[in-house]
């Protein structure tokens, strides 16, 4: 027969054991995947299913591409742009560019979203072209899903002056936006510069918001000597 002494360390021991376990437990539910991203040296079999998509196949160039990994699976986000064509009839030109973002499957690739924006029959020059090195892939608030941003500029203008400047975020399929104008730096003045957040984008926790107001703040400065 075990004395009560013997029965006392049993139950202490079991105790601490179940403990851990729920401990080991709890770190697995609420630990986020971790976003890994890379960029996409051969992206041909991803730009077969986003050439179905676009709205004119034939006109849009691959800009950059990038692969990660969240609790969504496997992302891939291609970005494309026409470049400025023109129309020799009212003798003005356009341009467009895009933004797909695909969840790759085992029979294929699911579009979670697409960005479209244009700039059409200007008589004048034309802007319309993602920023160099614009994409931004976090995982901030540590929900195993990513953030991505954007950033690109848009003008019709034949003069001196800012192009229109526009910041967009994604996490899952909601969408936020920033936009405004690039900052023109003279010699002893400013042009331009402000922005204006949407009622989404307001809605992001600090720690998004923030981050995104100084990655906006990364593109679109020029300065004028």
């Amino acid at each position: 027969m075990k004395t009560p002494l013997v029965i006392l360390v049993i139950l202490l021991f079991a105790c601490k054991s179940k403990h851990k376990e729920q401990a080991v437990v709890s770190d697995i539910v609420t630990t986020p995947k971790v976003v890994e991203v890379t960029k996409i040296s051969n992206v041909e079999d991803v730009l077969i299913e986003a050439r179905k998509l676009l709205q004119v196949p034939n006109l849009f160039r691959l800009k950059e591409a990038k692969k990660w990994n969240d609790g969504a699976g496997e992302n891939w986000l291609i970005l494309s742009e026409t470049g400025v064509y023109g129309n020799k009839k009212t003798e003005t030109s356009s341009a467009k560019l895009s933004a797909v973002l695909y969840i790759k499957t085992d029979t294929g690739f699911i579009q979670q979203w697409k960005l479209n924006d244009f700039i059409k029959e200007c008589p004048v020059d034309v802007v319309c072209e993602f920023y160099k090195n614009c994409i931004s892939i976090t995982d901030l608030n540590k929900n195993g899903i990513a953030e991505i941003i954007l950033v690109y500029a848009l003008s019709c203008k034949g003069d001196v002056s800012p192009n229109e400047k526009k910041l967009i975020l994604f996490e899952g399929k909601s969408k936020y936006a920033l936009r405004g104008e690039e900052l023109l730096i003279l010699k002893k003045d400013t042009i331009g510069g402000f922005k204006k957040e949407d009622e989404q984008f307001l809605k992001l926790s600090p720690e998004i918001k923030n981050f995104a107001e100084q990655h906006w703040k990364k593109f679109g400065v020029q300065q004028y000597k």
